[in-house]
């Protein structure tokens, strides 16, 4: 099960999500939002990469928004029932409601469908939005 609603869609990733997660990822204020895994730039290239390791994963998804890919939402470092959180956003979609919707449905889906109990997130400073929603749905803040 997957969340959707009139606006928002979150699913697995599939062949043709490249452009718009290329086009809505590679922004400089997300990259210093994320840890150094994250590419700066975000080309093309990268969101095929991407793409092709996460198609078939339970790991990360594809964030819709009206029929583009806008972010990415799942988790990294999974062992032993506990994971660490990863959300991105394009720039244009920040403080609209659209991450804490995500991430509320992720956080059940994570808990109740992958059955990890221990859910962390590497927030930066200064994050404060990436903390509100970490505090709002009891998730560790690792820093």
């Amino acid at each position: 099960m997957f969340y959707e609603s009139n606006d928002l869609i979150v699913r697995p990733y599939r062949q043709g999500d490249e452009g718009y997660l290329a086009f809505y990822s590679n922004n400089k204020q997300i990259a210093e939002q994320m840890e150094s895994w994250f590419p700066s730039p975000f080309t093309y290239d990268d969101a095929c990469v991407w793409v092709s390791d996460n198609i078939l994963s339970n790991n990360n998804f594809a964030i819709i928004y009206y029929g583009d890919v806008i972010g990415n939402v799942g988790l990294r470092n999974i062992s032993n029932n506990t994971a660490e959180f990863v959300l991105w956003l394009g720039i244009d979609f920040w403080n609209n409601g659209i991450g804490t919707r995500v991430c509320g449905w992720f956080i059940n889906f994570a808990k109740n469908q992958l059955k990890i109990n221990n859910i962390t997130a590497s927030i930066k400073s200064g994050n404060i939005a990436a903390e509100r929603i970490a505090n709002k749905l009891d998730i560790k803040i690792e820093k």
